[in-house]
């Protein structure tokens, strides 16, 4: 069994306050996601957060190689 660990995605209002702290976005945010390392050094296979219906997503990279994506929709 892989020991990879799976993206975490949670509403704005459900997500972890550090992480929401990140946001550039300024109130138009709809939901955070917890990207793993392994996903997001291959970014090509997270490309669907960017299609979930929202205008922009903010990538923040994380000291432990994991990445905070940030969606909003406008």
């Amino acid at each position: 069994m892989s020991k990879r660990k799976p993206v975490q995605v949670w509403a704005w209002d459900d997500a972890p306050e550090e992480y929401r702290e990140l946001s550039g976005h300024g109130g138009d945010e709809d939901w955070v996601a917890l990207i793993p390392e392994h996903l997001y050094e291959d970014r090509y296979q997270i490309l669907w957060l960017e299609a979930l219906g929202v205008c922009d997503v903010e990538f923040h990279p994380m000291p432990t190689g994991e990445a905070i994506a940030i969606g909003a929709h406008a």
